[in-house]
């Protein structure tokens, strides 16, 4: 079970890495936009994003940036 668990992580490390890193990034500038701020589900939205990212670096293979 354990084995299972951390096999899935190093499979899907960059889409875990998008998803908690960068979207924390993310729902921390925007909550300090007040323009932002007004949004509906904002952290929901900056997490979404971070998972995106995450999805397209892992079909890639590398990061937006390399």
């Amino acid at each position: 079970m354990l084995d299972m668990l951390i096999l899935h992580i190093k499979n899907w490390r960059m889409v875990w890495f998008g998803l908690i890193f960068i979207g924390s990034i993310l729902n921390a500038f925007a909550v300090r936009i007040e323009a932002l701020s007004q949004i509906p589900n904002l952290t929901y939205w900056c997490f979404f994003v971070g998972f995106v990212i995450g999805m397209i670096a892992k079909l890639r293979s590398r990061w937006l940036w390399n």
